[in-house]
């Protein structure tokens, strides 16, 4: 799944590429990928709205527009947005500019078009079809629980070592867990939370309890140090990932322990292990993560 470099990736590239462009119209061979409103409720109300801004919180993608609309996305396991072009045929979308949007196949599974003003083209492209695109009002997008719960942002003065302390003193549970945990912390997933902890050499099996403080405090710096790590190489398509061009980000190609079960850690003599910790896969050496 995207996690807080990726989607924070797309939301930079989108509003460098659509912010103050209008949605003249929208198609889909999927309805059901807009989850809380008909489709064809969707589509009268958001033409002709001006693309406003567009944020992100946590792993959502929080897209404003005119008249005080609010476009809610989350990728899920296999979205993602691509700016290209597209013909419709036999209700399927064919990508007709060359480069990765036509020739990588994890960029084929194009749902939704959204036709913006100037002939430009927003294409939200899902394998699995378990992303969700939601629109709301403003009114309404206050009272969104999923929204309203989610925790801390990692990369925002709010996040200091004494925010993170009281976060892991509060809740006794796994440390990895806890990192994944969006109510505490939001838009860390599974691959950043085994490098954070390698980085801080500290077990992804340890429960929070028994971390001291100057472990605390090395996990907080390897928050900062991965995630802007990640962001400065546009995120990980170890999987479906891409960036709205349609090219790969270039972290699968940096990672430090995540998918190297079985080769040699990069710092010392120990052999990268695999073992589940709440059904995710988890990489950690045991040497340098006692």
């Amino acid at each position: 799944m995207p996690e807080l470099p990726e989607v924070q990736t797309i939301v930079n590239e989108l509003n460098e590429n659509i912010k103050r462009k209008v949605i003249k119209d929208v198609w889909t061979n999927k309805e059901s990928l807009v989850r809380n409103i008909s489709f064809t409720k969707f589509k009268e109300i958001i033409k002709d709205k001006k693309i406003i801004d567009i944020k992100r919180r946590a792993k959502y993608i929080i897209i404003e527009l005119s008249n005080n609309y609010i476009l809610l996305v989350h990728l899920k396991m296999t979205g993602h947005f691509l700016l290209g072009k597209w013909k419709i045929e036999k209700d399927k979308a064919i990508p007709i500019i060359e480069g990765p949007i036509k020739d990588d196949n994890f960029n084929q599974y194009v749902h939704i078009i959204f036709y913006l003003d100037n002939d430009e083209e927003l294409g939200f492209s899902d394998l699995r079809q378990f992303g969700k695109v939601e629109l709301y009002t403003k009114e309404e997008f206050k009272n969104i629980k999923e929204i309203n719960n989610l925790g801390v942002e990692p990369l925002t003065n709010e996040f200091t070592l004494d925010c993170f302390k009281k976060i892991v003193r509060n809740k006794k549970t796994n440390i990895k867990k806890l990192l994944m945990d969006q109510e505490k912390i939001a838009g860390i997933g599974n691959v950043y939370a085994s490098e954070i902890l390698f980085l801080a050499k500290v077990n992804p099996l340890r429960s929070t309890e028994t971390l001291t403080d100057e472990e605390l405090k090395e996990i907080y710096n390897a928050i900062n140090t991965i995630l802007n790590k990640a962001l400065k190489l546009m995120g990980n398509s170890i999987s479906d990932y891409r960036r709205t061009s349609g090219e790969k980000g270039n972290y699968q190609n940096h990672t430090l322990v995540y998918g190297k079960k079985g080769k040699k850690c990069p710092d010392c003599e120990g052999v990268i292990k695999y073992v589940k910790i709440a059904q995710r896969g988890t990489f950690y050496c045991p040497l340098c993560q006692k």
